[in-house]
């Protein structure tokens, strides 16, 4: 008798998937429904990828990241009521500056993000692929942190297309490429098949 084969998670899937395309929901939805709905599905996306966080970490969520949040939210209901467009437009800002957070809290609480991926392939990192692992988590972090900026300008002064372009097109490219110039580089670094 065959056992039944486990589902996936579907919640990072959605969660990824959903935040991919809500910068095209937003260009494509804005003409026909409010500011309000949108402000929602980026609320549930973000719920989504914390209860994906949560469940692996696998530990209660501590008190500073709950306020953390409850403040996040808070933030994006205010804006909701003064500038209803720039709240619309928050998530992708939410998420890189989750990302950068992220890595520069590796950063001082070793192993860093980049690291700690390395590890999941290969357990037994040198001193010299611990050190290159840093400073490549360095490097995101620089990236998400102007990917952010630019995120913010684009929302403040140029149009929902522009905006939409860069959060759902533009930036993913950019990714892609440093993503591309990284695994050159390491492969220059270290020489042998490290990471």
């Amino acid at each position: 008798m065959r056992s039944p084969t486990r589902l996936p998670d579907l919640v990072p899937i959605v969660a990824g998937v959903g935040t991919v395309l809500y910068p095209v929901l937003v260009y494509f939805g804005l003409p026909h429904v409010p500011p309000g709905p949108l402000v929602v599905v980026a609320i549930g996306l973000g719920a989504l990828h914390v209860l994906h966080r949560q469940r692996r970490a696998g530990v209660a969520m501590p008190r500073w990241s709950i306020v953390l949040m409850a403040a996040v939210l808070l933030g994006i209901l205010l804006l909701l009521a003064l500038r209803p467009m720039l709240a619309v437009q928050a998530y992708p800002l939410i998420i890189n500056l989750s990302l950068a957070a992220i890595f520069a809290w590796s950063l001082v609480q070793p192993p860093s993000a980049i690291e700690r991926i390395a590890r999941l392939t290969k357990p037994d990192l040198s001193s010299q692929e611990v050190g290159y692992t840093r400073t490549v988590t360095k490097v995101w972090l620089v990236f998400f942190l102007i990917n952010a900026c630019i995120t913010s300008v684009c929302a403040v002064w140029f149009t929902v297309a522009i905006w939409s372009l860069w959060t759902g097109l533009v930036s993913y490219l950019l990714i892609g490429a440093l993503f591309a110039v990284e695994v050159m580089v390491r492969r220059r670094v270290l020489p042998r098949p490290a990471l």
